[in-house]
């Protein structure tokens, strides 16, 4: 579904015309909130998940032609990371944990900062489609690990891979709506505990909108 909406808006995109908004500024911050959705990942007998929680995102674009550019991005979320036996408790290996049942949740912070290269469709209309890609940090800060029996865990740092895609829609030469979908893989945290760490690469999807200010 996502897909279909983001084509439509691409369509839209490239069909509207006169209507200039924009003067084809090379500057702009954006504020969004943001919805976070991780996949599972499966792994060592150990399948990861997360909470489904809002968050909020910062972003600063710089354009070096009316089309191309650079974009800063760093959000915040707060939400649970999830760890469920397989198999059951018998072969889950979370009663090196103290644990006695066969499902962990850590309480976690997440930073996300990410730098991309961005492409912007008609520049001077009022509506501007937009796609990017890039790269950065995902950074899951645990905050607690004691309810659990256990004081282990350390913060966790992992590569991330970007990509995303949107539509400014201009109420004026300064002023805009965002609305976008921003796809993100990383590998799955572990908090260098070995026996909640699948091995394996999360998937996150994170719909977003915001105002964003040109300059």
């Amino acid at each position: 579904m996502k897909y279909a909406i983001f084509a439509g808006v691409v369509s839209l995109g490239l069909l509207a015309g006169g209507a200039q908004a924009q003067e084809g500024s090379h500057n702009d911050v954006t504020v969004s909130a943001t919805g976070v959705f991780q996949k599972s990942a499966t792994g060592n007998g150990v399948t990861q998940t997360a909470t489904q929680e809002p968050g909020l995102l910062a972003t600063y674009r710089y354009f070096f032609t009316d089309h191309q550019g650079l974009e800063f991005d760093y959000g915040f979320t707060r939400f649970n990371q999830q760890y469920t036996g397989a198999n059951g408790a018998a072969s889950l290996p979370l009663s090196a944990l103290g644990l006695t049942g066969t499902s962990l949740s850590v309480p976690t912070d997440s930073h996300e900062a990410t730098l991309s290269y961005v492409y912007r469709m008609a520049a001077r209309h009022r509506l501007s489609p937009f796609v990017s890609a890039g790269t950065g940090l995902w950074v899951f800060s645990p905050q607690s690990f004691a309810s659990f029996g256990t004081g282990n865990g350390n913060t966790f740092v992992t590569p991330d891979f970007v990509y995303s895609g949107g539509a400014d829609f201009a109420f004026s030469r300064k002023v805009s709506l965002r609305l976008g979908y921003r796809g993100h893989v990383f590998q799955a945290p572990g908090f260098g505990i070995a026996a909640i760490k699948t091995g394996n690469v999360a998937y996150l999807s994170e719909p977003f909108a915001g105002l964003s200010f040109h300059f």
